[in-house]
């Protein structure tokens, strides 16, 4: 009875202290974040400031993937499909939906392996897969990329099937219907889109751009 005892304080006390280091912002998160539904597979390593809450997250996943921030998010257990969420509260919604501001990524993420769905563009509805990898005694000024593989698709192609669509046509498609997505996509001539395409430093250098506030 004994040994339970004092397994079960040494239990409660490193969660107080694991608690108190997450309060005073001096741990971070390292997130694994993958696009759903795309081979091979998009995704970003990310470490964020243990104190951020979930709308710094959805920036940081913004500036990692290298989306615009043009449409509406939501974190949730699974998705859009759960009876609550984590996002921008709307008087009309018909379930609640908790201000991503609100809440601190601590009140959700506790330990390794935990995991929110973030979706993004309702209409395109990007599933990314977020899982807690660690926790560390590591507190960065701004979220840091440290790892990741081939390019975000681009704002508004249509989901997972318009992307595949896009890269059917780069691949096998005629020089007319390449020309379309070169000028849609801002391409130069003859130039195509490359989705094995990842840059650490650009990367960065968005997130260091979008938090420059904070």
């Amino acid at each position: 009875a004994g040994c339970r005892e004092s397994a079960e304080y040494l239990y409660h006390l490193d969660t107080i202290v694991l608690f108190l280091q997450l309060i005073f912002h001096c741990m971070a998160f390292q997130f694994q974040i993958s696009i759903k539904e795309i081979k091979p597979t998009i995704r970003r390593r990310l470490v964020v400031p243990s104190g951020f809450n979930f709308y710094q997250l959805h920036l940081a996943i913004q500036g990692a993937f290298g989306w615009t921030n043009s449409h509406l998010f939501q974190f949730g257990k699974t998705g859009l499909m759960d009876k609550e969420g984590i996002g921008m509260p709307d008087p009309g919604d018909e379930k609640l939906i908790h201000e991503a501001k609100a809440v601190p990524l601590s009140a959700i993420f506790k330990r390794k392996k935990d995991r929110q769905v973030y979706v993004y563009d309702f209409g395109d509805y990007w599933q990314h897969t977020v899982e807690l990898e660690s926790i560390d005694q590591n507190d960065p000024y701004y979220p840091v990329c440290t790892d990741g593989q081939n390019e975000c698709p681009p704002e508004d192609v249509g989901s997972v099937s318009g992307y595949e669509q896009m890269l059917e046509c780069f691949a096998s498609g005629t020089e007319k219907e390449k020309k379309g997505y070169r000028e849609w996509l801002g391409l130069k001539p003859k130039e195509n889109w490359d989705p094995a395409h990842f840059s650490l430093r650009e990367t960065n250098l968005r997130l260091q751009w979008i938090f420059a506030e904070y």
